[in-house]
């Protein structure tokens, strides 16, 4: 069943930021332009964890992976962004590929901590190879005259990256759209509910969860070269632990069940990061205590709350 109201809600929270960017200066246009970038990362993890039923806790390792491959295919291909952008994606689908079809031998609890571990080895083997990735100083996209199908185009925190990000958002959320109508989207629903059942009905359940969990690591990928490409730089902090946490955090405050929830988890939890860092440091006690506010309160997130109505009226 397509959610129109998630759709609506998601392209229309897209269609204020590209109205107001020129109203807000550069500096905010970059902040969100990244918050754009992040919201791929979120999505990415709404769909490993809600539809491919894998709890992972590496997709920011995922998206590091596009984030690098694009600072390295700049070096090769030049500033074509959109080939910049295809490159991104195809590592973020690799990872995702090569690494989903480990995590689906495990047990639901042991993926988790596959996961972690994952993440915090790829950390470490970042930090090491410093030729690769830079270590802790990162790497820097390289100086070329980038161009969007021709066209000259300005990369960095600006609100070109902005409008583009947001465009390439709002088709690919309209294409989740589209897709979530069809007969192989019920199969995956009827796998994400019952994986032994749809097995028992002739349906390969491990096939399809590998399938959407690739996917997802495609979304990551993508987010990981626009952000590259906004931040003109990528540091080793992209595919932290710490990263992948907050891709959580984000998907919780918006609806980890619903793919429209992570752009509005970005936008809160980030927007007010950057208000509260203007009044105190401790920011991350207050995003935590924000965050045990949503466990409790809102275990759907925002995304949910139409639900629990729905269901209260019902009553």
């Amino acid at each position: 069943m397509r959610d129109r109201v998630g759709i609506v809600t998601a392209l229309g929270l897209l269609a204020v930021l590209c109205a107001i960017a020129p109203l807000i200066g550069e500096f905010w246009s970059g902040v969100l332009a990244r918050c754009v970038s992040w919201m791929f990362l979120a999505i990415s993890f709404s769909l490993a964890y809600s539809y491919a039923n894998i709890p992972s806790v590496a997709q920011a390792t995922v998206f590091g992976a596009g984030a690098y491959a694009s600072v390295w295919a700049t070096s090769l291909i030049g500033g074509n962004i959109v080939l910049v952008m295809i490159a991104g994606v195809a590592a973020g689908a690799l990872v995702a590929l090569v690494f989903g079809a480990l995590l689906l031998k495990m047990s639901h609890s042991g993926a988790a901590i596959g996961t972690i571990i994952f993440a915090v080895t790829c950390s470490m083997l970042g930090n090491a190879a410093v030729a690769y990735t830079g270590g802790t100083d990162g790497l820097p996209m390289p100086a070329q005259a980038f161009h969007l199908l021709g066209v000259p185009f300005a990369v960095g925190p600006n609100i070109g990256m902005l409008l583009l990000g947001s465009a390439v958002l709002a088709a690919l959320l309209i294409g989740f759209w589209l897709f979530s109508g069809t007969r192989t989207w019920r199969v995956v629903r009827a796998v994400q509910q019952n994986a032994m059942r749809a097995q028992v009905l002739g349906y390969n359940a491990a096939g399809y969860r590998l399938a959407v969990f690739t996917v997802g690591g495609c979304v990551a990928g993508l987010g990981g070269a626009l952000y590259a490409l906004i931040s003109r730089h990528v540091a080793i902090e992209v595919v932290s632990l710490s990263m992948s946490l907050k891709s959580i955090l984000w998907a919780a405050v918006g609806g980890v069940t619903s793919i429209y929830g992570g752009p509005i988890g970005v936008l809160a939890v980030q927007l007010a990061s950057e208000v509260l860092l203007r009044w105190t440091v401790r920011v991350d006690l207050i995003i935590g205590l924000m965050l045990i506010a949503v466990a409790l309160w809102m275990p759907r997130g925002v995304m949910g709350l139409r639900r629990s109505r729905r269901s209260q009226q019902s009553q």
